[in-house]
C-alpha cells in the first residue's frame, strides 16, 4: 500500500475541486482527476476510497479552511473594526480559494443531504461564532437564530455572485454584508429581545 503524502492528497484535493466546480460530479472521473493531479490513479482510492469519498472530502476542506480564516486571532479595536477585520478576512481567502469556494456552493445546492448537512452544519457553527463575538450565549432566542442563520446563507451568496460577475469590490461586499447583519439583528431584537446583546452595540458596528 502506498504511503500517506500530505502533499500529493493536497493536490489530488486541489484538481478534484477544479474539475467538481467546472463540470456536475457524475462526468467528472477519478482517472481524470489523477491526470490533473499528476499523481497514479491508485493515489486516489488509497486516499479517499471512491469518488463519493473525494468529493466529500473536498466540500470538507473547503469549509474546514474557512472556519481556520475565523478561529485565527481577531484584530484590536472597536467593534465595527473588528467585524470589518473578520469580514475583509473572509473575502480574501475566498478570492484566494475560489474553486473551493464555488466547488463548497454548488454542493451545498444539490440533492445530496449529506453534503448538505455538511454544509449547513459548517454555517451554523460560523452563525454560533458571530453571536458569541457578540456577547451573546445560549441558548439563542429563534428570531435571531433564524436571522443570523439567513445572514450567513446570504453572506456566502454575496461571495458566490461575486465571484461569477466580479464587478463588486471587496469593500463594497463587506460594507453591504455588514448592513444587512445590523438590519437583521436588529429586527430579530425588536421581534424578541436577546439577553445580553446591547442594542448599542448594533449602532457601532457600522463605522
Amino acid at each position: 500500500m502506498p504511503t500517506v503524502n500530505p502533499g500529493r492528497r493536497a493536490l489530488i484535493l486541489d484538481a478534484a475541486a477544479e474539475l467538481f466546480t467546472a463540470r456536475p460530479f457524475d462526468e467528472v472521473t477519478t482517472s481524470e482527476v489523477a491526470r490533473r493531479a499528476g499523481v497514479a490513479y491508485g493515489l486516489v482510492a488509497h486516499h479517499f476510497g471512491s469518488k463519493r469519498g473525494l468529493y466529500l472530502a473536498v466540500v470538507e476542506a473547503a469549509a474546514e479552511r474557512l472556519r481556520a480564516v475565523h478561529e485565527a486571532p481577531q484584530a484590536d479595536g472597536p467593534p465595527a473594526e473588528r467585524l470589518r477585520d473578520a469580514l475583509t478576512r473572509h473575502v480574501a481567502h475566498i478570492d484566494a480559494h475560489a474553486r473551493g469556494f464555488l466547488a463548497l456552493m454548488r454542493a451545498g445546492n444539490g440533492a445530496d443531504a449529506e453534503v448538505r448537512a455538511l454544509i449547513e452544519r459548517h454555517q451554523a457553527a460560523g452563525a454560533a461564532r458571530l453571536l458569541a463575538a457578540l456577547g451573546v450565549r445560549e441558548p439563542h432566542p429563534p428570531a435571531l437564530r433564524a436571522a443570523v442563520r439567513g445572514w450567513v446563507t446570504g453572506w456566502d451568496a454575496m461571495l458566490a455572485d461575486r465571484l461569477e460577475h466580479r464587478d463588486v469590490p471587496a469593500a463594497t461586499v463587506v460594507a453591504l454584508a455588514t448592513a444587512t447583519l445590523v438590519a437583521a439583528l436588529r429586527a430579530a431584537h425588536a421581534l424578541d429581545p436577546v439577553p445580553g446583546l446591547d442594542p448599542r452595540l448594533l449602532d457601532r458596528l457600522i463605522p
